[in-house]
């Protein structure tokens, strides 16, 4: 999962590799979205990388699901269907 962190403050835009895997990218909330990306890029996709092959790895980094209802009004967040049942198991909604 990535998430964005929006700041007040005047912060240099930073890329954090943390569990689960997610990346965050902080940056000021004046700053330029495509500027911020522009300027931590190779950091930023070192991080993607790395969490993407967390994800593929056997059962080092636990995942989420969010499953949101049909209205679109809640959103639902249980964890990872192969940690329960197994990581042979067939998941079909």
């Amino acid at each position: 999962m990535l998430e964005l962190v929006l700041t007040d403050e005047a912060v240099s835009p930073r890329v954090e590799l943390l569990d689960g895997p997610r990346v965050r990218l902080t940056m000021s909330a004046s700053e330029d979205l495509a500027h911020s990306i522009e300027f931590c890029r190779d950091d930023l996709n070192q991080a993607v990388e790395h969490a993407l092959s967390q994800l593929h790895q056997d059962e080092t980094a636990p995942a989420r699901v969010f499953v949101r209802d049909a209205s679109g009004s809640q959103v639902i967040t249980t964890i990872d269907p192969c940690a329960t049942y197994g990581s042979q198991a067939i998941v079909r909604s």
